[in-house]
């Protein structure tokens, strides 16, 4: 999916890791200030993030079977991004 296809009805069709790589395009690719953070919000509605550094070996473990799937973030070597995908657009994992 493009960035510009993103809605609020259309997110939940996404799986984590196409909302991680999106979530990453929006960080680097949009300008506007306003418009990145309501892109952000929208794929907030359907996916809750932790940020998560890799030597936290136990809590990756607890989020992992919690429904969290983990992804390396781009120019950081010490931390991952965990994504689970909500329920309904109220949800969250905790």
């Amino acid at each position: 999916m493009e960035i510009n296809e993103l809605t609020a009805t259309n997110v939940w069709q996404l799986s984590e890791e196409e909302a991680f790589l999106l979530t990453g395009k929006i960080i680097n690719e949009v300008e506007n200030k306003e418009d990145k953070n309501n892109l952000i919000k929208i794929i907030s509605m359907a996916f809750d993030f932790r940020t998560v550094s890799k030597a936290k070996k136990a809590m990756i473990q607890s989020l992992s079977m919690l429904g969290f799937k983990f992804f390396a973030v781009e120019n950081e070597k010490t931390i991952l991004r965990g994504l689970c995908k909500r329920k309904n657009a109220r949800q969250s994992v905790f």
